[in-house]
């Protein structure tokens, strides 16, 4: 046997992810917050869905840019609740990105989420959890969608133009 080598049996454990996060190299260099909030409505549905499927909640959102010239601005917040829903991110992400758009051509935009914990571990209480029982709803319906036919077969209004999805 060489040194290094060995025939135990390889103990692989996964563990629960500490952020969650997408982000994505533009096409083109966006110049306005319209393109951009498109783009970040996508992706914080991927990182909403990828949260749920976790079965984890988050506490902190967070959007970077990265501008045509490679600098990159970013901004978070602290959520007054823990959440999983998409609308409660989006609004938070819209909110952080209107904070930081100056009128850059942008090239990057990312979400990501972080403060997570496990549905189990979160304790309820009336000033810690927003109870938004529609958009939960909403969500669940959506997940079983993209899990039955795919990731691709719903998407929101705001992320159509001309009643295409843009790429």
């Amino acid at each position: 046997m060489l040194i290094g080598e060995s025939n135990e049996e390889v103990n692989y454990i996964q563990e629960k992810p500490k952020g969650i996060g997408n982000s994505i190299t533009l096409p083109y260099d966006y110049g306005s917050i319209d393109e951009l909030e498109v783009v970040l409505v996508e992706l914080v549905q991927k990182v909403a869905y990828r949260l749920r499927k976790e079965n984890m909640y988050a506490s902190v959102v967070n959007v970077h840019l990265k501008n045509n010239e490679f600098k990159t601005v970013s901004h978070q917040k602290k959520l007054m609740y823990k959440t999983d829903t998409t609308n409660d991110i989006l609004e938070v992400a819209k909110e952080l990105l209107k904070e930081l758009y100056t009128g850059d051509l942008i090239r990057l935009i990312g979400v990501r989420v972080d403060g997570l914990v496990e549905k189990e571990e979160l304790q309820l209480s009336i000033f810690d959890q927003k109870e938004d029982s529609k958009n939960r709803k909403l969500d669940e319906t959506l997940d079983k969608l993209k899990e039955k036919f795919g990731y691709e077969v719903v998407t929101r209004a705001t992320e159509l133009k001309d009643g295409h999805k843009e790429n």
